[in-house]
């Protein structure tokens, strides 16, 4: 089974023979190979399929080139459409997630292996990201900071912490 991700929203054309601009690229994303098929589209499952031939980063926002777009008119009619790429077409940083991998992910107290809660939001702040996990009474804003998270798999959706003293108290 084929793995698309949402690699960022296409939101308007640069020049006059169709390169685009990409924004919102998770920060997990460092690049995304060229000469590659992708879809665009309001979602994967009614996107259509193009061939991206460039994709240049730049911070959060990449210059897009698909080789079916030749004009800034064409370019103009993706605007507001989402880039799906395969996820083994996606270099990513080391020990980076991208949002969507991490929602639903079960959180476990790495001491006693007890079911704390789950990952329902991610915030990404200019310190460290705070991933948000609902426990059955609240939501607990949990710093992503190697003395907090222990371990991550998200093929099993799963993530062990250490509580440091006060942490289930920080309710949001």
């Amino acid at each position: 089974m084929s793995e698309y991700i949402l690699v960022g929203v296409i939101v308007k054309t640069k020049g006059f023979k169709g390169e685009m601009i990409v924004i919102d690229i998770p920060t997990a994303i460092e690049n995304v190979r060229s000469d590659i098929d992708v879809k665009i589209g309001y979602s994967e499952q009614f996107a259509k399929k193009f061939r991206l031939t460039n994709f240049k980063r730049y911070q959060k926002n990449a210059n897009l080139k698909l080789k079916e777009i030749t004009s800034d008119a064409e370019a103009n009619l993706l605007r507001e459409h989402g880039l799906f790429v395969l996820k083994s077409d996606i270099n990513r940083k080391k020990n980076t997630y991208i949002d969507h991998e991490l929602a639903g992910c079960k959180v476990y107290n790495i001491i006693n292996k007890e079911l704390l809660g789950e990952i329902v939001d991610v915030m990404e702040l200019p310190a460290n990201d705070v991933w948000v996990m609902r426990t059955e009474s609240a939501e607990i804003p949990l710093p992503v900071i190697d003395d907090v998270i222990k371990s991550v798999d998200i093929d099993n959706k799963e993530i062990m912490i250490e509580l440091m003293d006060g942490l289930m108290d920080l309710e949001m």
